[in-house]
């Protein structure tokens, strides 16, 4: 027989705002025991995209005393980020390195030690190197170095990672699709916003019962529609009920004392409105309330698109700048998720969570004759959190010149962007099994981003090294 769990479960129901359930360790039910990790670290991991492959030179231009600044204003006098007069960089601690003016929020975190970059990073693949959004997305999320066989590399650090069987809410996905690295988990739930998070397959009140005109709500239907435990789908029934038992009292709407007295109300002053692109900071603030929650959240996915600047890029000097609109949104929204933790009731909440931003590739450093900047290589990543070793930019860069441009175009892929999410892996989430979070990686060695113990590198259960989990 066919084996159900909640994600096909929720596909039969026709769901648009759900995609899987959580608390199941239904995926790895026969992995032996002792193949499991020591139990996982309570971290929360969560990795921003940034869709359409986001310009790493703009965002982190070389500084005053670059050997690169050269260079760099050869290739872009239309897109550079100019170091004085209007529009000018921000200065990290020492010159080779500066910041889009747009990126104070980013500025501040690098400066107080909350912040790190790593240049020069990217996907290492043979020749020819992928220019393809799609693709290149996909590689990256499935974490195999090229092609996928659906088990996303999140997907596969939660089965190695010896995440408790009690945890109520393991992974998150924000948006209106599952990311392609939780793709195959059980465990996942996706929601485009905490408070749209419901089954669209009724025509009446999701939540509301109507007792005078004798309506029941859906979600007590459903209740009494998935009540047995006798097979499969049931229990998969159950699970899915669970989980939207679970989220359906939180209000997850901002505080208004009349309309949403029970709203979320950030933290030590933050503002999620300044990140006002496609919803990001909206879910920021989702994450961030759920983490407070104590629900268990170890891994989420969140993505902020648009970066793809073929054509009018912008440099912040002029009265319209489209890339540092980009950068506000990501700036003013991570600013505000680390103020918002790390300034909890409870304490000090980034130090047990850690954000990793990335992007399917670079742009090449030669702009284009229409004032953008085409497909790349070689990017930029940000590390973020209470644990992070920040206030520096890591990473071995090899120069703008035409002598160190991989085909002559290109920022060249000196650190391997599975190299920093492993060591997150290791030292954050207590996981050591990044040989199996992703196939065919080796030779890991920490650069000293985050903070924590190190673990030997695994390849976790040889049973599973094809990437394949049972349903």
């Amino acid at each position: 027989m066919t084996a159900f769990n909640r994600r096909d479960f929720l596909k039969g129901c026709c769901v648009s705002a759900v995609a899987a359930g959580s608390g199941s360790r239904a995926h790895a039910w026969f992995t032996p025991p002792q193949l499991l990790p020591a139990t996982a670290t309570n971290d929360t991991l969560v990795v921003v995209f940034l869709r359409g492959a986001m310009d790493g030179l703009s965002l982190l231009p070389p500084g005053a005393s670059s050997p690169y600044r050269a260079d760099y204003e050869v290739a872009r006098p239309n897109t550079g980020v100019p170091l004085s007069g209007t529009g000018a960089a921000l200065a990290l601690n020492g010159t080779t390195w500066a910041l889009h003016p747009r990126a104070s929020g980013l500025r501040n975190l690098y400066q107080a030690g909350h912040a790190a970059f790593v240049v020069a990073a990217g996907q290492v693949r043979p020749n020819p190197i992928v220019r393809s959004h799609f693709e290149a997305q996909s590689n990256l999320e499935f974490g195999v170095g090229g092609g996928g066989n659906g088990i996303g590399w999140l997907t596969r650090h939660l089965v190695s990672g010896g995440l408790p069987a009690n945890v109520q809410l393991p992974a998150v996905s924000m948006g209106s699709i599952t990311a392609n690295s939780l793709l195959g988990s059980s465990d996942a739930i996706t929601m485009n916003s905490g408070s749209d998070f419901r089954l669209d397959t009724f025509h009446w009140s999701w939540q509301n019962d109507d007792a005078a005109h004798g309506l029941v709500g859906g979600v007590q239907r459903m209740n009494a529609l998935w009540a047995g435990n006798a097979t499969q789908l049931e229990r998969a029934g159950v699970e899915t009920l669970g989980s939207l038992a679970l989220l359906r009292p939180i209000d997850f709407n901002p505080y208004n004392a009349s309309s949403h007295p029970n709203g979320y109300q950030p933290s030590g002053g933050a503002n999620y409105t300044l990140a006002y692109n496609g919803g990001f900071g909206d879910q920021l603030r989702n994450i961030a309330q759920m983490i407070k929650l104590n629900l268990g959240l170890r891994a989420v996915t969140i993505d902020l698109g648009n970066w793809d600047t073929h054509v009018g890029q912008g440099n912040p000097a002029n009265s319209y700048d489209w890339f540092g609109n980009q950068v506000s949104s990501l700036s003013d929204g991570l600013s505000a998720f680390y103020t918002d933790l790390s300034s909890d009731a409870s304490g000090n909440l980034m130090q047990r969570v850690s954000v990793i931003v990335v992007s399917e590739f670079g742009r090449r450093v030669l702009e284009n004759a229409n004032s953008g900047t085409d497909h790349g290589y070689g990017n930029v990543m940000i590390a973020l959190g209470g644990a992070v070793n920040g206030g520096t930019v890591y990473g071995s860069f090899p120069g703008l010149a035409g002598s160190a441009l991989y085909e002559g175009t290109d920022v060249a892929v000196t650190t391997d962007y599975r190299r920093v999410i492993s060591e997150a892996l290791v030292r954050r989430m207590g996981n050591p099994n990044i040989y199996y979070a992703f196939p065919g990686y080796s030779g890991y060695s920490p650069l000293g981003i985050f903070q924590g113990p190190d673990l030997p590198p695994e390849n976790f259960d040889q049973i599973f090294k094809n990437g394949f989990e049972t349903a």
